[in-house]
């Protein structure tokens, strides 16, 4: 299939999404205007999706393409039916027309850049395609482990179920839909903060032009910018920043600036993560956290627009963009706080304290939001808790205070420098300071501080002066900002500027939570929890930032104009130097695009493991087991992952990345470790030859590369014995499949299994 038919195909299936989800996702974003239109994309395939999984996650409806067919003919015949009843409401043709336009160009620009390096390799990108090529081939929800036959999947799925529903329809091979789905996430989240910060100069009462303008630095702001290390080092050498090469290079190294020292040993020092979106998508990760920013995004955007509503606020607008914020819950653990938490500091600027309302409106959404996840809450178990004997058991048995210690951790070592922090967040401050230097100038009362208030201001400023000095020096570089910003939404009577103060806060809060405390995953530190809080802060305070600098310049008079531009122009050009630099040493200088099937490049490493993948997809059933060598995460053998035919086919294997199954079951399987390494020898030991009792039974044995010679990259892959297909074949299995590098084995009598080749 050519890259033009799958494209065709791909967004004809997301098309026809659209229109079926149009009329709900234009009354959901009235407050929007015509802004709206922005969210049709980014929502209609999380709309479909949830209509269908719903029910299949809490009572076992089939997810198959006929199910998802027919769900999605009855909801657009419902949807569109409702529409004509209350009198057929405008739909703003001509604006639907400029958000496609601009989401397809988006598309198709980033499509276009993916082909030069479509492969699904490095990082965690074998998960990725392990969890989708899982999902679009089983009727389940959860659907079963790619990486741990006879279990369901226990991480946050939806984005792929949303992925996979755009399988079904369109008939794209998962390979070549894991590349056109992060084309689908870029365009999205492009127009969704562009709805997004269009809507904050809206509230501004800016002109057309201003709103476009924000429309447009939103997006940009939000997928191309980077952090200022790029740009910090390009000042000090640029011709070695532009010889590096992207691993040893700003690619990689600018996701990873902050550096914890003395952690809980003397010279125990942990890399922080310090992604953001520019980056995943140069680096073309499919992971939860970039699946769900659209979402996130259209969550901005949609409390945004309850502060264009007016009072009262629809109570089923209410619960449906609750319903929304709850899918995060399903799409990225992480950003469901988060996402509620943005609708429900929206709602305190649209009631205007009137606390009875805003509880009655907080309640509706928490309450639609739980409805929503309550399918994935059902059969998920929080991978979190702190290691046996690290806490007392009288202390981690207390109810709710047990809960308490057992999921949040205390960061006892000194965090983030101030250096650090300016790097990665410092574009962001800078252009905090012109906006709320703005603001002062234009209005001097937000400024007035009386008596009292001064004296807590002092003894605020001497004790944070004091911790950041002997800990933490983000209670000035980021505390003091976040301060300014809570004091603006109090003080300023305009409603534009507190919006943006409050978003300012928010982002800034975000930032600050893991100075203090991290959530206790199976990485012991606070990793994690700053690449989550990190990822989120970005979209939050980029879309405030491109609202700020247009509000800023639209409203100065004078010299003030021309003075603001310049500067807020030089704070955004030092932002963009990462995305060329980085895109250019990815794509290997754009010399030769070699499409969009991400798991072509397997067959050049002459191992057979391509054909041996598409066999397996052609002849497995649902239900089916494979034995394959066990893998450790990240392992690559020749280019190739470890666990590639479970990953590329999603045919459960007897056990595959242990690392990441550590993670995931690490809440959920008493003493983890042992049982996968009992996996592990059970994996081992059918691939080897040996009669053993393997609980779930494989049907097929994959005995290639990976299993003769993995075992030197990969000290969990036994080593094989010279004789092993004798001792395969007096075990009872039979070839049925022959490539240049490797054998499949099945059962005797299988009756699916085609000749030998």
């Amino acid at each position: 299939m050519s890259d033009i038919t799958t494209i065709v195909r791909w967004y004809g299936a997301l098309s026809v999404v659209a229109v079926a989800a149009l009329p709900f996702i234009t009354w959901l974003g009235a407050g929007l205007g015509p802004l709206r239109t922005g969210l049709v994309r980014p929502l209609s395939i999380v709309v479909i999706t949830a209509v269908v999984w719903w029910p299949a996650a809490t009572v076992g409806l089939p997810f198959t393409t006929p199910i998802v067919v027919a769900a999605l003919g009855i909801f657009a015949i419902l949807n569109w039916g409702v529409w004509w009843r209350v009198g057929r409401p405008g739909l703003d043709l001509r604006q639907l027309v400029v958000a496609e336009l601009v989401w397809v160009v988006l598309f198709a620009g980033y499509a276009w850049f993916r082909g030069f390096n479509p492969d699904i390799a490095y990082t965690e990108k074998p998960m990725e395609i392990a969890l989708l090529t899982s999902i679009s081939r089983s009727a389940t929800a959860p659907a079963p482990d790619p990486w741990l036959a006879g279990y369901g999947i226990n991480y946050y799925y939806f984005g792929y179920q949303t992925i996979s529903t755009l399988v079904r329809l369109s008939a794209v091979p998962p390979a070549t839909a894991f590349n056109l789905a992060l084309a689908t996430l870029f365009a999205s989240v492009g127009t969704a903060t562009m709805s997004a910060a269009g809507q904050l100069v809206r509230l501004a009462r800016g002109s057309r032009v201003a709103v476009m303008l924000a429309a447009g630095v939103g997006p940009l702001l939000v997928l191309i910018a980077g952090n200022l290390e790029t740009t910090r080092r390009l000042l000090i050498d640029g011709r070695s920043v532009i010889d590096a090469g992207w691993w040893q290079g700003v690619g990689w190294q600018a996701s990873r600036i902050i550096v914890d020292h003395n952690v809980f040993r003397a010279g125990d020092s942990r890399e922080t993560i310090n992604e953001f979106p520019a980056f995943s998508f140069i680096l073309g990760d499919l992971h939860p956290h970039v699946l769900t920013l659209p979402l996130l995004a259209s969550i901005l955007a949609l409390g945004l627009s309850l502060l264009s509503l007016g009072t009262p606020v629809s109570r089923a607008r209410l619960a449906a963009i609750g319903a929304m914020a709850g899918l995060l819950y399903a799409s990225n653990s992480w950003d469901a706080p988060t996402g509620i938490a943005l609708v429900l500091l929206m709602l305190v600027l649209a009631r205007r304290g009137r606390i009875v309302d805003w509880l009655v409106d907080s309640i509706v959404v928490v309450i639609s939001a739980a409805i929503a996840a309550f399918p994935f809450a059902l059969h998920y178990s929080a991978p979190v808790g702190v290691p046996d004997g690290t806490v007392p058991g009288w202390i981690t048995d207390l109810p709710i205070v047990g809960a308490i210690f057992n999921t949040f951790g205390i960061v006892a070592w000194r965090p983030s420098g101030a250096r650090e922090l300016l790097i990665v967040h410092g574009a962001w401050l800078a252009i905090f300071v012109v906006f709320v230097t703005a603001v002062a100038i234009r209005d001097r009362s937000i400024l007035k501080v009386d008596q009292r208030n001064r004296i807590w201001l002092l003894t605020a400023g001497l004790l944070a002066l004091g911790i950041a000095v002997a800990w933490a020096p983000a209670v000035i570089v980021i505390g003091v900002p976040l301060s300014v910003a809570a004091w603006f939404v109090w003080r300023s009577r305009d409603l534009a500027t507190q919006a943006l103060a409050a978003l300012f806060a928010f982002g800034f809060t975000l930032i600050l939570i893991p100075e203090f405390f991290y959530i206790q995953d199976v990485f012991g530190d606070r990793m994690n929890t700053v690449f989550k809080l990190y990822f989120q802060a970005w979209l939050v305070l980029a879309v405030a930032s491109a609202a700020a600098s247009v509000v800023t310049v639209f409203r100065a008079t004078g010299f003030r104009r021309p003075a603001a531009t310049v500067v807020l122009a030089l704070i955004i050009g030092a932002t963009l130097s990462y995305t060329p630099l980085s895109a250019d040493d990815w794509a290997s200088g754009f010399a030769q695009r070699r499409g969009l099937d991400g798991e072509a490049y397997i067959a050049s490493a002459g191992h057979g493991d391509l054909e041996i993948i598409e066999w397996v997809r052609a002849h497995a059933r649902d239900g089916d087991t494979i034995a394959e060598a066990p893998g450790c995460s990240y392992g690559v053998l020749d280019g190739v992952p470890l666990n590639r035919v479970s990953a590329f086919t999603g045919v459960p294997t007897i056990v595959g990345w242990l690392g990441h199954e550590s993670q995931w079951r690490r809440g959920q399987i008493a003493d983890i470790g042992t049982f996968l390494d009992t996996r592990a020898g059970v994996a081992n030991a059918v691939v080897g030859g040996d009669r053993v009792d393997a609980r779930p039974s494989p049907r097929f044995v994959v005995l290639g590369q990976q299993e003769l010679r993995g075992n030197a990259v990969c000290p969990t892959i036994a080593k094989i014995a010279p004789d092993v297909e004798a001792r395969l074949t007096e075990a009872g299995w039979v070839i049925v499949y022959e490539t240049s590098g490797g054998r499949i084995f099945a059962r005797p009598g299988d009756a699916t299994t085609s000749p030998r080749r």
